[in-house]
């Protein structure tokens, strides 16, 4: 009877075992973040792989996922059983599938290959940037490649960190990138707010808001009594430096929270959100130290140390930028979150800006005298008395400066109120030997200037008759408020708000505590490298500005 018993379980885990060869299993092993191995089924809401070693598993697709073959994207139609596969889960659930055909391709049409992402840093013809997988490559760039943005070429210093980039390779192994498309104002943050937490409905990824609050002139102001924003369930929500699901936000109803939110197809929608854990604390102060290792910053003025993590929601040059985007130095305003006697930081919003967004340009702004033009093999002029911006702050020489032009070189008259070619600029009385009879008996006199440059090249340059003194200029960064309007008593103007002036004195930006007017009758306005007129400044445009108090003289829109 015994040996009989043995007999039937032996008999019954062969059996057993057999079938568990031949059957699919659906994937639990939540420790295993890739798999990879040859494709068997496409389904449309699974995929079964027979990996390498021979077990068989089925992955169930997460609600957003990439599919792509040859790193091209495509569509499940385009899977074919008996196909290698690469998979990328997340909680079981796959969020990437690569699949590879049988050719290799070694060279590809240009453009073919295809990456999407985020630039997380740029030095120079590198760029790190963060792919839509999750995953960190460095690709490169050089004088041929080419930027797009809103269907416009523009130079690469156009870039910034923080930027959503599709990126186009004319090889399949290389890193150098042919051709680079940026988002435009959908990168931006539109806006940065403040409430309770009314409702949240996860069927219609909404959330309610109460006693909302603008981020706006250094602080937060009264906008309304409740607002409604669309969420996406990919954009990343934290307490306490922990990640959580849009499903759990019911429980945290009356909670204070913080949302970086974008223009999304002409309505707002929340990118990032925070909810707070304990007690906000607000700082307006410069990063002394980072502790790197620490993941924590110490701010100089407080004297603060304030840790950060994943969620800590960083907004550099208008964008949501990551971690790595800050740097000692940088002029902040920071909300933290007192939790047991440490200080969290949930947001750090960066008021540095510069002429540069990055170190791929090398723009300069200069003002002087002009004191010759010269029309030859190379068209040139020759500044004299002149200053530069330098760090925000003007730095003056009593010697010459040359500078070269070309006929790609936009010259505005600031007294005639018109652009002028070339010649003109040359024949005209723009420079003058003031000590010749003909300059005394036409009372005419060198003229002054301010120079947008690259480099030694003058990209564009404003000539008027009187000189503006530099002790008036100020170097202002701020947003437009509304669309300029063209003012029946002051001609055309713009609001500005969320403000910033440079202090030489304290060398840092001091942020301002009111939004103002500001005149653009006497300004020559620069964006992507080209003249604009006032009427071409858009609602949220950040703007880098000189200014003679309430007169703008250059602005370079960023």
């Amino acid at each position: 009877m015994w040996k009989k018993a043995m007999n039937k379980i032996t008999i019954a885990l062969l059996l057993l075992c057999m079938v568990s060869a031949n059957t699919p299993k659906v994937f639990a092993d939540t420790n295993i973040k890739t798999a990879e191995g040859f494709l068997l089924e496409m389904g449309e809401k699974q995929v079964t792989v027979e990996e390498y070693d021979g077990s068989v598993r089925t992955f169930p697709f997460n609600s957003y996922y990439i599919l792509r073959i040859d790193t091209l994207n495509a569509e499940p139609s385009d899977f074919k059983p008996g196909m290698e596969v690469y998979l990328e889960l997340k909680n079981n659930k796959v969020t990437y599938l690569e699949g590879y055909s049988t050719v290799a391709p070694g060279h590809i049409p240009e453009g073919s290959k295809i990456r999407f992402g985020t630039i997380k840093k740029i030095d120079r013809d590198q760029l790190i940037v963060k792919l839509d997988n999750g995953q960190e490559e460095t690709y490169f760039t050089n004088s041929g490649t080419i930027l797009l943005k809103d269907g416009l070429k523009v130079p690469l210093s156009s870039l910034y960190e923080g930027d959503k980039v599709k990126l186009y390779f004319d090889e399949i192994d290389t890193k150098m990138i042919s051709r680079m498309a940026v988002q435009g104002k959908s990168v931006e943050v539109k806006g940065l707010y403040k409430g309770k937490l009314a409702l949240a409905d996860v069927i219609k990824k909404e959330l309610t808001l109460t006693d909302l609050k603008i981020f706006r002139n250094g602080g937060w102001e009264n906008v309304g009594s409740s607002k409604t924003i669309s969420y996406d369930e990919r954009s990343p929500i934290h307490i306490g430096g922990q990640r959580i699901s849009p499903e759990k936000l019911k429980y945290y109803k009356d909670n204070t929270v913080y949302l970086a939110v974008k223009d999304y197809f002409s309505t707002d929608r929340v990118e990032s959100m925070v909810l707070k854990n304990q007690s906000e604390s607000v700082y307006t102060d410069r990063i002394e130290d980072i502790n790197w290792y620490g993941n924590s910053m110490e701010l100089e003025v407080s004297h603060k140390n304030l840790t950060f993590n994943e969620g800590t929601i960083i907004i550099k040059n208008g964008r949501l930028s990551d971690i790595s985007a800050l740097d000692p130095g940088m002029d902040v305003f920071v909300v933290g979150d007192d939790s047991a006697g440490s200080m969290a930081a949930n947001i750090v919003y960066v008021y540095n800006e510069g002429i540069n967004n990055s170190n791929i340009g090398q723009f300069y702004i200069y003002e002087g005298r002009l004191d010759a033009v010269f029309r030859n093999s190379r068209n040139s002029l020759m500044l004299k008395d002149f200053a530069y911006l330098n760090n925000n702050s003007w730095e003056a020489f009593s010697t010459s400066k040359e500078l070269f032009y070309d006929e790609d070189t936009v010259i505005y008259d600031l007294d005639e109120r018109r652009i002028i070619s070339s010649e003109e600029f040359y024949y005209g009385d723009y420079a003058v030997d003031e000590d010749s009879n003909y300059a005394r008996e036409n009372n005419l006199e060198d003229r002054y200037v301010y120079a947008y440059t690259d480099g030694d090249r003058v990209v564009a340059i404003m000539v008027q008759k009187n000189r503006d003194s530099l002790l008036k200029l100020r170097v202002t960064s701020g947003v437009a408020l509304e669309a300029p309007e063209n003012h029946k008593w002051t001609g055309w103007r713009i609001h500005i708000a969320n403000a910033a002036d440079w202090s030489s004195r304290k060398d840092q930006w001091m942020a301002r505590k009111d939004s103002f007017y500001l005149t653009l009758e006497d300004a020559i306005i620069i964006k992507n490298g080209q003249i604009i007129t006032s009427d071409q400044l858009k609602q949220n445009d950040r703007l880098y500005i000189i200014r003679d108090d309430l007169k703008a003289k250059v602005i370079i829109v960023k």
